[in-house]
C-alpha cells in the first residue's frame, strides 16, 4: 500500500482553495454550482491530489536520488552510551594504565554475535593511600596523623563521630589525587557501634567526595561489609562520582572522602540515630576499579583514503560504513609536499564554499567522503564549490568511529568481557543499561526532515530554525523546544531518544546527557544567529498517575487485563509515542480525564471503568498529589506529559 504523503482529500483541497480565494481576492468568490471559478477550483484540485498520489508511489530509491540532489542525505546511527565498572584484582600498587578505545563486550553465544563497546576516554588508576585523616565531632575537626597511608587512631582519637553522635559528624580521608570515578575500597578495623533503629542494610549515613569551593556529591555505596559500623570491622567499597576538588579540612588542602552522619537512611528515606559510635583501630583506603564511559562503536585511525587525481568533486569510500557522527579530532587530512598532514574541514553542504576553502562532506550512512565541485552558470562561467586536493597528494582520515544503532541498547551487566586483558583488571561490567543506539534514519523520516532544512538552510534565526537543527543535530535528540523564559538569547528544552519507548520510562532517562548537550552545542554554535547565547536544559514533565476501577468479562484473565491496561496507559501519556497520533505527545496539549476511558475501554476484555481518577505526581519522587487533579491539567506550552506509576486493579463479574 502506497504511504500517504499528504492526508487532504481532493475535497478537502477545494475547500481550502475556495477558502485562500475568497480571503485574497473576494471578486473571484463561487457563488454557484457551475460558476467558472468553482470549476477551475475543482479541476485544480482534481490534479493536485492525482500528483500527491502518484508521488505517493514513487520507490524509495527514487526519493533518495530526489533528496541527494537537494542535497539531503539519511543521517547515520547513533551509539549507545553506558558506564563501564572495571574491577582491579587487588589495590592498585603501580599505575594502572587503560588507554581509550579499550574493548568490552558481551558473551558471544553461537547464535549471537558479541556485541561490542569501546571505552571513549584513556584514564589511569592511581596506587593511591591516604595522606591524612580528620573526624568531625560536634562541629569540631581535627586531624589524626596517618603513616604509610593507614590511620591507627589512639585513645579519644578512637571515636570518629562525639558521643552519642550527631548529625553532622564525620570522618575525612584525604587524597594528594583525585578520586573522580575511581571504585574505592575503605578497610576498617573497629569496634561496633549501637543505635536505635540502625539497620546494616540501611544506615544514617552518607559517604561523599569534595568537589571543591564547598560542594560535596555523592558517592554509592556498591557493598558494606561493616553493615553502617553494626559489624564492626570489615570493608566498604565506594563508587565515586564524576569530579574533584581540593578542600581545606583540618588545614590540609586535599581531595576527601568523607562519611557523615545524615538524619535519616538513604534507600527508605526513615529517621535513625546512633547511641554509641564505634571504636576505630585502624583506617585506609584505596582505588579498586574505575567506572569509565564506553560506547557501541569501534575506532579507525589514520586510515589512507588513496591519491587525489587533482579533479573537483572526487569522491573517496572509507573501509567501514555506517558512520557516527564525526566527533572533535575526526577530520580528513590531506598531505603536502611537505609531508605535513593539513586538516579538512567538514561542511553540511558546498552551498557557501569558496574556490579556496578545505572542506568536505561525508555520507554517514555510504561512508563517502566528497571534495567541492565544479558548477556551470547559465553565462558559461565555472563555480567552484571548495578547494580541489592537489594532484598526487595521499588523503587519509584522521579517524572516524564505525558501528552504532539499537542493537546496542543491552541491558546492565551485559558487558563481562574484556577483549583484550590489561594486566590487573580481574573483571568488567556495565551497572546500568545502554542508551541512546539509534538505527540510521528511514526514508519516511527523511522525507519529513526535507522541507523544513531546506527552509532553514542550515541557519537558525526563527524559534522553529533552532528547534528543527537542534532536533537534527544528533539521531539521539528526539525532540526540541522553544522555552520562554524570559533570558536573552534562545533557550531550548532537549529530549533524548529512548527505545523501547512504550513504557514506563524513569526521569533520569528523560534527562539528556553532557554528551549529547555537547553534540546539540556545537551543532547549533556553528548555525546560530552571531552573538546570540544558546541554553540547552532538560524537556519540562508533568508527572500524572492513572488509578484505575475496571470490571471484565467473567472468562477474563484477570492479570492479563491489569497488565494490558497499564501498558495502554503508559503508551498514551509518553513523551515519545503519547497522544492521539501516537507519535508523541504534544507539547503544551492538556489532558483531558475523558480521553482516558476509552484508552481502558478499547482494551479487549474490558466491560466497564467504576473508577477512573488522574493525580499529579514528582517523577524524581513517586509522590503523588493527595488529591486528584480533576477533569484537565492543563500544561505549559514546553510542557510534555510522563507517567508516573498507574495502579489498574480489576473486579471480576460474576458469571
Amino acid at each position: 500500500m502506497s504511504p500517504r504523503l499528504d492526508g487532504r482529500s481532493e475535497h478537502d483541497l477545494a475547500a481550502e482553495a475556495r477558502d485562500r480565494i475568497s480571503a485574497t481576492c473576494p471578486e473571484l468568490r463561487a457563488v454557484a454550482d457551475g460558476d467558472p471559478a468553482l470549476t477551475l477550483i475543482e479541476l485544480f484540485a482534481w490534479m493536485t491530489g492525482l500528483a500527491v498520489e502518484r508521488l505517493a508511489r514513487v520507490p524509495d530509491k527514487l526519493h533518495l536520488a530526489l533528496l541527494d540532489m537537494l542535497g539531503i542525505e539519511l543521517d547515520g546511527p547513533a551509539p549507545a552510551r553506558t558506564d563501564v565498572r572495571l574491577k582491579l584484582s587487588a589495590p592498585a600498587q603501580r599505575p594502572v594504565n587503560i588507554r581509550a578505545g579499550t574493548e568490552v563486550g558481551t558473551v558471544r553465544t553461537a547464535a549471537e554475535n558479541s556485541i561490542v563497546f569501546q571505552l571513549i576516554d584513556p584514564f589511569t588508576i592511581p596506587p593511591l593511600r591516604p595522606a591524612a585523616y580528620a573526624v568531625q565531632r560536634a562541629g569540631a575537626v581535627r586531624e589524626i596523623g596517618v603513616a604509610d597511608g593507614i590511620a591507627y587512631p589512639h585513645g579519644p582519637d578512637r571515636l570518629p563521630f562525639a558521643e552519642p553522635p550527631v548529625v553532622g559528624d564525620a570522618l575525612y580521608l584525604g587524597f594528594e589525587e583525585g578520586i573522580d570515578r575511581l571504585v574505592m575500597t575503605v578497610s576498617i578495623e573497629a569496634s561496633m557501634a549501637r543505635g536505635a533503629g540502625v539497620r546494616p542494610e540501611d544506615p544514617p549515613l552518607r559517604w561523599e567526595t569534595s568537589q571543591g569551593h564547598g560542594a560535596w556529591a555523592e558517592a554509592e555505596v556498591l557493598e558494606d561489609r561493616t553493615g553502617g559500623f553494626n559489624y564492626g570491622s570489615g570493608t566498604i567499597e565506594l563508587q565515586c562520582p564524576p569530579g574533584s576538588g581540593v578542600e581545606p579540612i583540618a588545614g590540609r588542602r586535599l581531595h576527601w572522602l568523607r562519611c557523615r552522619i545524615a538524619d535519616t537512611t538513604l534507600i527508605d528515606g526513615r529517621a535513625a540515630a546512633y547511641q554509641h559510635a564505634p571504636e576505630i583501630h585502624q583506617i585506609t583506603a584505596a582505588p579498586v576499579g574505575a567506572l569509565l564511559a564506553g560506547e557501541h562503536s569501534s575506532t579507525e585511525r589514520a586510515e589512507p583514503l588513496g591519491i587525489s587525481a587533482g579533479t573537483p568533486g572526487e569522491t573517496f569510500a572509507l573501509r567501514f560504513a555506517p558512520v557516527v557522527k564525526l566527533a572533535a579530532g575526526e577530520t580528513l587530512e590531506v598531505q603536502t609536499p611537505q609531508g605535513d598532514w593539513e586538516p579538512w574541514d567538514e561542511v553540511d553542504s558546498f552551498a557557501d564554499s569558496g574556490p579556496e576553502d578545505r572542506h568536505f562532506t561525508i555520507d554517514l550512512v555510504g561512508g563517502m567522503i566528497r571534495l567541492g565541485p565544479e558548477l556551470h552558470d547559465p553565462q558559461g562561467g565555472v563555480l567552484r564549490r571548495g578547494a580541489s586536493a592537489p594532484k598526487g597528494a595521499a588523503l587519509r582520515m584522521s579517524r572516524y568511529r564505525h558501528g552504532g544503532g539499537k542493537i546496542g541498547n543491552v541491558g546492565a551487566d551485559s558487558l563481562i568481557t574484556l577483549r583484550s586483558a590489561i594486566p590487573g583488571v580481574a573483571s568488567v561490567t556495565n551497572p546500568a543499561p545502554a542508551r541512546g543506539g539509534v538505527d540510521t534514519q528511514s526514508v519516511s523520516e527523511a522525507r519529513a526532515r526535507a522541507a523544513l532544512e531546506i527552509r532553514t538552510r542550515h541557519r537558525a534565526v526563527t524559534a522553529q530554525d533552532y528547534e528543527f537543527l537542534a532536533a537534527a543535530a544528533s539521531p539521539r535528540v528526539a525532540r526540541a523546544v522553544r522555552i520562554e523564559d524570559g533570558e536573552p538569547g534562545v533557550t531550548l528544552g532537549i529530549l533524548p531518544r529512548l527505545d523501547p519507548a512504550d513504557r514506563r520510562l524513569t526521569i533520569d532517562e528523560l534527562i539528556p546527557d553532557p554528551h549529547l548537550i555537547a553534540d546539540v552545542a556545537r551543532h547549533l554554535d556553528a548555525r546560530k544567529v552571531a552573538g546570540c547565547p544558546v541554553r540547552l536544559v532538560p524537556v519540562r514533565f508533568r508527572g500524572v498517575s492513572v488509578v484505575v476501577n475496571l470490571e471484565a468479562s467473567p472468562r477474563a484473565d484477570a492479570d492479563e487485563i491489569e497488565r494490558r491496561v497499564g501498558d495502554a496507559l503508559y503508551a498514551h501519556l509518553n513523551p515519545f509515542t503519547g497522544g492521539h497520533s501516537a507519535t508523541g505527545w504534544p507539547f503544551g496539549r492538556a489532558l483531558n480525564q475523558g480521553e482516558l476511558y476509552s484508552i481502558v475501554h478499547a482494551v479487549t476484555g474490558v466491560e466497564s471503568v467504576r473508577i477512573l481518577r488522574v493525580y499529579e505526581l514528582d517523577l524524581r519522587t513517586g509522590e503523588r498529589a493527595a488529591k486528584p487533579a480533576g477533569r484537565q491539567i492543563a500544561l505549559a506550552a514546553d510542557e510534555l506529559i510522563a507517567s508516573g506509576e498507574h495502579i489498574v486493579r480489576l473486579a471480576r463479574q460474576e458469571p
